[in-house]
């Protein structure tokens, strides 16, 4: 089921939104405040998110930054506010998808989305931190190498972005929690380890075995180049047989 993240003080709005959303398929869950909002969409991957600029709480540059920054680039962004043509020209160029005037009707709500979620492409191909010849699009929420393009959900994304860009280096688990799921390290449960677990999988998918993502009991995780030990093959060590067999022979001799 697609969930949608709402940001809706006034009832009468909120309900109207709830009622078309939900007849269409979304679970909805209603937060309060910008901070709230942000960091329930940390914990949790949504598809849509809808916010009203005439509240106060509603801080839209903030929720627009983040989802450039953090979300998949295939979340849309919906504002609602009064008919007010420079209200609908700033959040409009503020970044969010599309913009719908109060009092709001449910069957243009729903085409409204629509047409934004049409309107979304993968934006241009922003390559971050490379390790192994394995490095992340944002832009495509995915992991690429020379052969293979990974795509991954908005908090694989954030999880690989924060330590592609710490590579060779050791990332605990409390910062993980913080920087990626917004919570104490104690509140996650096993969802960092589920999904390291999902994240190494895409990986070597993409990679194969030459980038390893390891894990350091009770401290963290850290991600490099894999090293490959170098085994001297059969042909390279035939002259060094060779001479012992000659050494004997002079000795006998």
């Amino acid at each position: 089921m697609n969930k949608a993240a709402l940001l809706i003080e006034d009832k009468d709005t909120q309900l109207v939104v709830r009622t078309a959303l939900e007849c269409a398929g979304y679970h909805c869950e209603v937060y309060t405040s910008t901070g709230t909002l942000l960091r329930g969409i940390k914990r949790d991957d949504h598809g849509l998110i809808v916010v009203d600029v005439d509240d106060p709480a509603t801080d839209c540059p903030a929720i627009v930054d983040w989802r450039r920054n953090w979300l998949n680039p295939e979340v849309t962004l919906v504002a609602l506010g009064r008919t007010d043509p420079l209200t609908a020209a700033r959040v409009l160029n503020a970044g969010v998808d599309d913009f719908v005037a109060k009092p709001v009707r449910g069957a243009e709500l729903l085409a409204r989305i629509g047409a934004a979620a049409r309107r979304r492409v993968p934006a241009p191909a922003e390559t971050g931190p490379s390790v192994a010849g394995c490095s992340i699009d944002r832009g495509a929420s995915a992991i690429v190498s020379r052969s293979q393009r990974v795509g991954l959900t908005a908090r694989e994304l954030a999880l690989a972005q924060l330590l592609f860009e710490n590579a060779g280096q050791l990332v605990t688990r409390a910062r993980l929690a913080q920087d990626v799921w917004g919570t104490d390290v104690g509140i996650t449960g096993r969802s960092i380890e589920q999904h390291i677990y999902q994240l190494r999988r895409k990986l070597k998918r993409c990679a194969g075995e030459a980038l390893a993502l390891r894990g350091v009991y009770g401290s963290g995780y850290r991600i490099d180049a894999a090293v490959v030990p170098c085994t001297p093959s059969g042909p390279s060590s035939a002259p060094t047989a060779a001479l012992g067999l000659s050494a004997q022979a002079m000795f006998h001799a």
